[in-house]
């Protein structure tokens, strides 16, 4: 089951919030795209409803974007001035694949800077920089693309 991408980037503000590792808007939108790339691998299904695009800094769901703005980039450390995106209607219940994946990454990742999570996603013949054009700030990065990457690092981890 596929879920707002609205959803999926609270879980993860939570995650950090309640671990003391708050994350920041581009680490975040750098969290739910591995948390699609790996429920994609895994269960050959999307784990957000979104497209992301092709943004300078890496894939980013405009969703998420407008909805954590306010935070610039300094840290989320609380959620009181977030307003949810109107894809993002609760309550929703995440069933077990959907936590799963976010939970796996947050693992895998809730250590590494947002910088380092914008350079994995700038690495040749990903998914992003197949489609990344300066001049075109929403050029789709599709499923599919997502998918084969992602399911390429699965098999070498």
């Amino acid at each position: 089951m596929a879920y707002p991408a609205s959803l999926i980037a609270f879980a993860f503000v939570k995650k950090g919030i309640d671990e003391g590792k708050f994350v920041t808007q581009m680490k975040l939108q750098k969290l739910v795209y591995f948390a699609q790339g790996y429920h994609l691998a895994k269960y050959h299904e999307p784990l957000i409803n979104e497209t992301f695009q092709a943004w300078m800094y890496g894939p980013v769901i405009p969703e998420i974007y407008q909805d954590f703005k306010l935070y610039g980039s300094r840290p989320i450390t609380d959620t009181a001035e977030v307003t949810p995106s109107a894809s993002y209607k609760p309550p929703f219940r995440l069933d077990d694949r959907a936590l799963e994946s976010i939970n796996y990454t947050w693992g895998v990742l809730k250590d590494f800077s947002a910088m380092s999570l914008s350079h994995w996603t700038h690495q040749p013949n990903g998914p992003w920089s197949k489609v990344y054009n300066p001049d075109a700030k929403s050029t789709p990065i599709h499923n599919d693309e997502i998918q084969h990457y992602f399911e390429k690092l699965l098999i070498k981890a």
